[in-house]
């Protein structure tokens, strides 16, 4: 799975790094077939970590389908502290 097309956006709030990754939903579909779970939410978010080299834990990651703009959004918090360095396994 390789989206070349997903934008992210970061925010810190009271030391929280929220992150949303988005997507076009045709994109999305052609890979998911329009299945829209947190475990696939957690499998793009993770390996998107990983393109990027990114420590980073994701956390309370949810996963949302725009029907007006159709895009699809994954939010998650990104954790750092008190972390080591983060290997991903892949299914």
């Amino acid at each position: 799975m390789l989206f070349n097309n997903i934008s992210e956006r970061r925010v810190v709030k009271d030391g929280v790094h929220e992150s949303v990754l988005e997507m076009t939903a045709d994109d999305y579909n052609k890979v998911y077939n329009a299945e829209y779970n947190e475990e696939i939410a957690s499998e793009i978010i993770n390996h998107h970590l990983i393109r990027r080299g990114d420590d980073g834990r994701a956390t309370n990651i949810r996963i949302k389908h725009d029907l007006e703009d159709d895009m699809v959004r994954i939010y998650a918090n990104i954790s750092y502290l008190g972390n080591e360095h983060t290997t991903y396994s892949r299914h």
